[in-house]
């Protein structure tokens, strides 16, 4: 135990019995026990540097022991209260003995002053919890008669406030404003993800391995902590800028295209590029050849491909990396996905190299002759086209494509279909999606 007379700045007053008086010794003279250390000037409690929220709560809210406050602050307890007092938010009490204070202190109170601002914030948080409760029935019972809403229901009818409930009281208050809820069906289970999206990788739990990974990243299954929805996060394997700006481009197609039926959407993604959120699909077109060797099964791929680029292909857009494990199978659909290597519209491109994997542009096999030389940035609607001729012929023939080899269904109407799909000359192949479908007019 240290015996000073006084820390630095802090003055000492003696402390008199609840009756006001003080003992006295035998010659009458005032005997003092304990004194209070308070700063020099009086001045406004105001919170110190170098506090947490919990460490500051726990110094201002009530009688504190010196015990208690070793166990909280440690090695520091000392240096922390004599910064608390020098603030004013404490008055500490020590031991007083042969004309010295004994430290460390016996313990602390807290100014009057936060004792009664802490009341009045108890009080403001009262009202404001009062205020959200009320908010978030209204909120679910507008939300109820709409099953894909459920998640949202359930948290804002969970008996606890904070700020992830202000978050979910937000994202109810525009999903009931913009009109798309009576649209969203049921099969679209993840919805609640993307209506509750924040950027935040904490908001879920990932699976420790990948369930596939490819030449940019790796995806995992997750789950959405707060709905308990299962889906897929896609995490970049390398932190390159032209990796981030491959994915920065994956996550933008989702964001924009994403209502299509026909395009994977992006639920949720990292602000700064490096990770996204998607729906969890059951395999991709490589992983069920078997069931589209069946003309119906292959018409509605190629169909669901065409619808799903259609619209970004008018937009300027083209994907420039069609292959099977590129077409998901998504509730009960097939969803246009990875868009990393795809080609922005003119004015928005980036730099060529981004897009080059090995000695070419696309997937070795499947991309058209014009992105293996030449600038990719020149690609069109035909250079699509093209990839989706090469991955019918693949499914067909049950042969991976060779670069320049072609890859022609024996016999069958998918042979001329292939045929026109896949000539070398752009402009000889259908310039859009809809040229492409009128081929498949003669397929049963």
């Amino acid at each position: 135990m240290r015996h000073l007379s006084v820390y630095p700045d802090l003055t000492t007053y003696a402390v008199p019995l609840p009756d006001g008086s003080y003992d006295r010794d035998r010659k009458g003279n005032p005997k003092i026990t304990r004194v209070t250390l308070e700063p020099e000037g009086f001045p406004a409690p105001h919170r110190p540097d170098g506090l947490t929220d919990s460490q500051w709560a726990f110094a201002t809210s009530g009688l504190r022991r010196w015990p208690s406050a070793v166990t909280t602050f440690g090695d520091r307890a000392e240096d922390v209260a004599a910064a608390l007092a020098r603030s004013g938010c404490i008055i500490l009490e020590c031991d007083f003995r042969d004309a010295r204070v004994v430290l460390p202190p016996r313990g602390w109170t807290p100014h009057p002053d936060l004792q009664a601002a802490r009341q009045e914030h108890s009080s403001q948080r009262a009202a404001r919890r009062a205020a959200q409760e009320e908010e978030a029935r209204r909120l679910v019972a507008e939300l109820v008669p709409y099953p894909a809403a459920g998640p949202l229901v359930a948290i804002l009818s969970a008996q606890r406030d904070g700020p992830y409930r202000d978050h979910a009281i937000e994202a109810a208050r525009v999903l009931l404003a913009d009109g798309t809820l009576p649209s969203t069906g049921e099969d679209a289970s993840w919805a609640a993800v993307r209506w509750l999206k924040r950027g935040k990788k904490a908001d879920y739990a990932m699976s420790p391995e990948p369930i596939d990974e490819g030449g940019q990243g790796a995806v995992f299954l997750a789950v959405h902590r707060l709905t308990n929805i299962t889906i897929a996060l896609k995490r970049l394997r390398f932190g390159d800028d032209d990796s981030v700006h491959r994915m920065g481009r994956e996550i933008d197609m989702g964001q924009q295209y994403g209502d299509h039926p026909n395009v994977m959407p992006v639920l949720d993604a990292d602000p700064d590029g490096r990770w996204f959120i998607m729906p969890h699909a059951s395999g991709s077109a490589a992983d069920h050849v078997d069931w589209l060797r069946e003309t119906t099964a292959l018409r509605g791929l190629v169909e669901a491909a065409c619808e799903g680029l259609r619209q970004p292909h008018a937009d300027g857009w083209t994907h420039r990396d069609i292959k099977p494990a590129n077409i998901l199978h998504l509730q009960g659909r097939w969803v246009v996905a990875d868009w990393g290597l795809g080609r922005r519209p003119r004015g928005q491109t980036s730099v060529p190299r981004r897009t080059r994997t090995g000695s070419g542009f696309g997937s070795e096999g499947f991309a058209a002759p014009e992105l293996l030389s030449g600038n990719p940035h020149d690609a069109t609607p035909a250079t699509d086209i093209y990839s989706i001729g090469r991955l019918i012929g693949a499914i067909l023939t049950g042969q991976p494509p060779e670069t320049n080899i072609p890859l022609l269904p024996e016999t069958g109407p998918w042979r001329s279909v292939v045929a026109e799909a896949t000539h070398r000359d752009p402009a000889d192949r259908p310039q859009d999606v809809d040229e492409l479908l009128h081929l498949l007019r003669d397929i049963p």
